[in-house]
């Protein structure tokens, strides 16, 4: 079975977006379970200035497509590239880094909802 997966954007949206993958471990599992890895890293990254946001929304964004198709992916990568057009905004400086968080907050409730 899957192990518990890391946060994607945060750990319910992860449980319910990857969760789309259950059974007996598979390479398709283990693709989730590495890009779970990464995610962790880069989105700490991102919080600490070292990678910049909208890199890893691009990143985010190339790799889910690069997993197995679901209707459950095509929501994550929506929001995603939601996601990236703000991360875009907040560097290009059209947005404060409070109206930066307050958009990704609200981005990544509607995706927990969605993906329930």
């Amino acid at each position: 079975m899957n192990r518990p997966l890391r946060a994607f954007l945060y750990p319910a949206a992860a449980a319910m977006a990857l969760g789309f993958l259950g059974g007996c471990a598979s390479h398709a599992d283990e693709s989730v379970e590495a890009f779970s890895r990464w995610h962790d890293t880069a989105r700490r990254q991102a919080e600490n200035g070292t990678l910049q946001w909208s890199d890893f929304y691009q990143q985010s964004f190339d790799r889910l497509a690069a997993l197995s198709p679901s209707l459950q992916q095509d929501t994550q990568l929506e929001k995603t590239v939601l996601l990236l057009s703000h991360a875009r905004k907040f560097e290009a400086r059209e947005l404060t880094p409070q109206q930066f968080a307050a958009e990704r907050a609200v981005i990544e409730t509607q995706l927990a909802a969605r993906l329930r």
